[in-house]
C-alpha cells in the first residue's frame, strides 16, 4: 500500500509549472492499488488510450452525445490485433531447438533440422514448458497459412535476452535487450514478400546475459480502425489534480461536461481506505442558457480484468436492490499461482 502513495504523490507534486498551466507526467483516474490503476499518459483525456501505469492499455471510453452529435471526451481507440500464428500464451505449439552452435544456414527455410531437439514453447526457466538454463538457444518453428496478403504484420513475443529473428531466412528483428511481457513489434513493409502461402519458418538465436531465460513467439496482423468521421471531438478547457480527485472540463456543442474521478484513500478513515471502489462522476450545463437534449456514456474494457489480453472473459449482469451491476473476469482463477515483481 506504501507503493500506491507513493504513485499517487509523483502525479501530484511533480508538475512542470508555468504562468499559464500545470502538467503532471500521468494523470491519476482509477488508482486501487499497484495492480489495479488506470493513468491518462497525456494532458488531454481523449489524446491517447488510458493505461495502467506499466503502460498497458486498460481503456476507458467516454463519449457524450448533444443534440444528436456524438462527442468524444475520454479516451482514444487503440490498436487491435488478430492472430496469424499464435504465441504459446495463446494456443500450444511445438518447434526444434538446440543449445549447441548450428551449421551454416540455419535461419532458412530449406535446412536439415533432423538432430534438433523437439520442445513445447514456451523456452525458458520458471513455468517455461521447455526449460533453456544454458547461455545460449536456436529455435526454428514451421508454419502454414493459407494466404499470405497479410498487411500489418507484427511480431507478438516475449524475449529474454538478446535476440536475432529471421521469417524464411530473411532478418526482420534483432534487439539487445529484453521486453519482459509479451509485445508487438511493427516487421518492416519495405520487407516484401517474406511471407508465403504454404510453408513458412520462424527461426530465432537467443543470447542469456543475466538472469531470467524466455522465448515465445508468433505473427499477428493489426485490424482496420473502426470509421469514427462522425464522433467529434469534446475540447478540452482544464485539468485539476487533487489530493484524491482528477477533475476534467469540457465543452461539447451547447453543454459543458465536468468529469470527476475519485479515489476516496484517506489515511485517517481506514473504513473507507480499505474499500476498493473509485468514483466517476459527471456534470452537465448548457452553455447557452437553453435546454439541450444530452446524454454519456461510459464503457469500461474487460482488459483491465486481465494479465494478457489472450486471456478468457467471462462477463455478466446482476442486480443489487436498485443498483445494476455488470461483472467481468477471467474464466480462470488460479489463486497465488502466479508471481511476479511489479514493474514496467
Amino acid at each position: 500500500m506504501k507503493r500506491l502513495f507513493l504513485s499517487l504523490g509523483l502525479a501530484v507534486t511533480i508538475l512542470s509549472v508555468s504562468a499559464q498551466e500545470r502538467k503532471a507526467p500521468a494523470y491519476p483516474l482509477i488508482t486501487h492499488d499497484p495492480y489495479f490503476s488506470i493513468w491518462s499518459f497525456s494532458d488531454n483525456l481523449n489524446a491517447t488510450p488510458t493505461k495502467h501505469w506499466t503502460g498497458t492499455n486498460h481503456a476507458l471510453t467516454g463519449l457524450i452525445k448533444v443534440d444528436g452529435k456524438v462527442y468524444n471526451f475520454l479516451g482514444k481507440p487503440e490498436k487491435s490485433f488478430e492472430t496469424l500464428v499464435p504465441t504459446a500464451e495463446e494456443k500450444s505449439y511445438t518447434a526444434k531447438y538446440t543449445e549447441t552452435a548450428p551449421a551454416a544456414g540455419w535461419e532458412k527455410t530449406v535446412y536439415n533440422d533432423a538432430d534438433w531437439k523437439s520442445g513445447n514453447a514456451p523456452f525458458g526457466d520458471g513455468d517455461a514448458k521447455t526449460q533453456w538454463k544454458s547461455d545460449n538457444l536456436w529455435m526454428r518453428r514451421e508454419f502454414n497459412i493459407e494466404s499470405a496478403d497479410v498487411k500489418g504484420l507484427n511480431l507478438r513475443i516475449n524475449h529474454d535476452d538478446n535476440i536475432d529473428l529471421f521469417l524464411n531466412g530473411v532478418k526482420i528483428y534483432n534487439c539487445n535487450c529484453w521486453t519482459g511481457k509479451y509485445v508487438y513489434i511493427p516487421i518492416d513493409e519495405k520487407i516484401k514478400g517474406v511471407l508465403k502461402k504454404g510453408k513458412n519458418v520462424i527461426a530465432a538465436h537467443i543470447k542469456n546475459t543475466a538472469g531470467g531465460q524466455w522465448l515465445d513467439v508468433g505473427l499477428s496482423f493489426e485490424k482496420p480502425a473502426a470509421e469514427l468521421k462522425s464522433v467529434l471531438t469534446a475540447k478540452q478547457s482544464s485539468v485539476t489534480i487533487n489530493a484524491t480527485q482528477t477533475i476534467y472540463k469540457f465543452s461539447a456543442g451547447k453543454v459543458d461536461l465536468e468529469v470527476a474521478f475519485t479515489s476516496p484513500l484517506l489515511m485517517d478513515n481506514l473504513d473507507l481506505l480499505a474499500r476498493p471502489v473509485s468514483y466517476v462522476s459527471f456534470k452537465l450545463k448548457a452553455n447557452d442558457g437553453q435546454k439541450h437534449n444530452a446524454q454519456v456514456f461510459f464503457g469500461a474494457s474487460t482488459d483491465i480484468a486481465t494479465n494478457s489480453p489472450t486471456q478468457e472473459i467471462e462477463a455478466s449482469v446482476y442486480k443489487n436492490g436498485s443498483l445494476s451491476v455488470l461483472k467481468a473476469g477471467t474464466t480462470e482463477q488460479p489463486v497465488l499461482k502466479k508471481e511476479g515483481m511489479i514493474s514496467g
